[in-house]
C-alpha cells in the first residue's frame, strides 16, 4: 500500500473516531434536551390557556371552546377542568402523548397535551443535521488527507526517480526541494552522495588511467634491464645490473603507492629536505638507455648538493614524466638542469622540439590535452602531484620546449637531507 493511501485512510479513521466520540454524546445530550423543551411548551401552552380562564371567569364572561382553540398549537389538545366539568378543545391524539398539568387561580385545571410523534420527529431532524454535519467533518477531512498526502507522496516520489538516475550512472542527477524540512533534509544528503560518489567514480576512473600511464615507463626501464642481465656474463657486472633492476621494481612500487595516495587524495608524501641533484642524477642514469635506444641522449647538468623541501618520490615522479614528454614528443638532446636561487629551487627538461606556442602553455596540463596523439595524461598528473605538495609545474616562456619544476627552498633550522638512495631505500 503507498504511502498516499495509508495516509488517507488513518485519517478517515481518525475522523470517523472523532465524529464517533464526540457525535454519540452530542445524540444523546440534544435528545434529552428535545424532551425537555417538548415538556416546557406544553407547560407554557398551559399556562396560557389558564389565564384566559381566569380572565373570563373575573370578567364573568362564560367559557366558551372557541376562545381556548385560539391558544391551542396545531396538533396539540387541551382539556380544562372548572366546577367539575371538563371542556377538551383540539385534535384528538391516539398513540404515545405527552402532557403537561397547570392550574389556574380559579381552580381550574389545565392539561395540555402533544403526540409523541411530533418530539420524535424533533429528535430525528436533530439526529439528521448531526449525522450530516458528521459526514461533512468526514468529506472534508479525506478532502485534505489526500491534498496532504499528494504533498507529502510527490517530493518521496521524486526523490525516488531520483535515486534511480544515480543507481543508473547519472551521477548529475540532484533531487528538488519541496519545503518540507524533513524531505529536504533527506533530499540535500542525497545530492552530497550524488557529489560524493560522482567524485569517486571519477578519481577510481582517474586513478586507472593514470596508473597506466605511469606504470609504462618504469616497466620499460625495468624490461631493459632484464634483458641486458640476460645478455652480461661478467658476474660482477651482472650483479650490479640485477641491483639496477631491483632499484627499478622499488620504483615501480613506489609509483603504485603514490598513485594511491593521489586518488585518496592524500598528500604523496611528508615533506623533507632532498637532495635533488642526486635525485636527478638517479632518474637520468635509469632513463639514459631508453633514450640510446631511440638514437637520442640525456644530460644532466646540476650543481653538487642542490636542495629542496618536497615528498619523498614526488620530484622522481614528476621528472619521469617530463623525461618521458621530451622522449616521445620532443627532438634532439634531452638536457637536465637543477638550479636554485633565493626563492626557490628548480628542476628544468629541456630539448629541441618546437615547444609549446605561447596560448597553449596552460592547455598541455589539462586532462586529455595531446597534439600528438598521446593520452594527454602525463603533465596532467604531474602538475596535480606537484600542486598537491605544495610545488607547481610550468611551461617556461621564450624557450622552445622546456618545462620546469619549481620547489620551496628549506625553511626552518638545518636538519638531515634525504639523498636519493635514502629515498629509494624508503619506499
Amino acid at each position: 500500500m503507498t504511502v498516499r493511501r495509508r495516509l488517507v485512510r488513518s485519517t478517515v479513521f481518525i475522523a470517523l473516531a472523532a465524529v464517533l466520540v464526540l457525535g454519540i454524546p452530542l445524540v444523546v445530550v440534544e435528545t434529552a434536551r428535545v424532551g425537555t423543551d417538548q415538556a416546557f411548551r406544553l407547560e407554557r401552552e398551559a399556562d396560557v390557556v389558564g389565564g384566559v380562564i381566569d380572565d373570563r371567569v373575573e370578567a364573568g364572561e362564560p367559557i366558551s371552546a372557541k376562545q381556548i382553540a385560539q391558544h391551542v398549537q396545531p396538533g396539540h389538545r387541551v382539556s380544562v377542568t372548572l366546577d367539575g366539568r371538563t371542556l377538551t378543545v383540539g385534535a384528538h391524539l391516539t398513540g404515545g402523548i405527552r402532557s403537561s398539568r397547570a392550574s389556574s387561580s380559579r381552580n381550574a385545571v389545565v392539561v395540555a397535551s402533544a403526540p409523541r410523534s411530533e418530539e420524535s420527529a424533533r429528535v430525528r431532524r436533530v439526529w439528521l443535521l448531526i449525522i450530516l454535519l458528521g459526514t461533512g467533518g468526514v468529506v472534508l477531512a479525506v478532502g485534505l488527507a489526500a491534498f496532504q498526502a499528494r504533498r507529502l507522496s510527490r517530493p518521496l516520489e521524486r526523490l525516488v526517480a531520483t535515486s534511480v538516475r544515480l543507481g543508473d550512472g547519472d551521477f548529475s542527477a540532484r533531487a528538488t526541494r519541496s519545503a518540507v524540512p524533513e524531505i529536504d533534509a533527506i533530499a540535500s544528503a542525497l545530492d552530497r552522495s550524488a557529489e560524493q560518489i560522482a567524485r569517486l567514480v571519477a578519481r577510481e576512473r582517474e586513478f586507472s588511467a593514470n596508473v597506466s600511464h605511469q606504470m609504462r615507463t618504469p616497466l620499460t626501464a625495468l624490461r631493459l634491464r632484464v634483458e641486458e642481465l640476460a645478455l652480461i656474463e661478467d658476474p660482477a657486472q651482472r650483479e650490479e645490473e640485477a641491483a639496477a633492476a631491483l632499484r627499478e621494481a622499488d620504483r615501480l612500487e613506489a609509483t603504485i603507492v603514490q598513485l594511491l595516495a593521489y586518488a585518496r587524495e592524500e598528500r604523496v608524501g611528508r615533506a623533507v629536505r632532498l637532495d635533488l641533484s642526486a635525485i636527478a642524477a638517479d632518474h637520468v642514469a635509469t632513463w639514459k638507455p631508453v633514450f640510446a635506444q631511440t638514437g637520442r641522449s640525456v644530460r644532466l647538468d646540476a650543481a653538487a648538493g642542490v636542495r629542496g623541501v618536497a615528498s619523498r618520490g614526488m620530484v622522481g615522479q614528476v621528472l619521469d614524466v617530463l623525461l618521458e614528454n621530451a622522449l616521445r614528443h620532443g627532438r634532439g638532446a634531452v638536457a637536465v638542469r637543477v638550479a636554485t636561487d633565493r626563492q626557490r629551487a628548480t628542476v628544468t627538461v629541456e630539448d629541441q622540439g618546437a615547444g609549446v606556442p605561447p596560448e597553449g602553455r596552460e592547455a598541455v596540463f589539462h586532462r586529455g590535452a595531446s597534439t600528438s596523439g598521446g593520452t594527454g595524461i602525463g603533465l596532467y598528473l604531474a602538475r596535480a602531484l606537484a600542486e598537491a605538495d605544495g610545488a607547481s609545474l610550468r611551461v617556461v616562456p621564450g624557450r622552445p620546449s622546456c618545462l620546469e619544476l619549481r620547489l620551496p627552498l628549506e625553511s626552518g633550522p638545518p636538519g638531515p637531507v634525504v639523498s636519493a638512495a635514502e629515498v629509494a631505500a624508503r619506499r
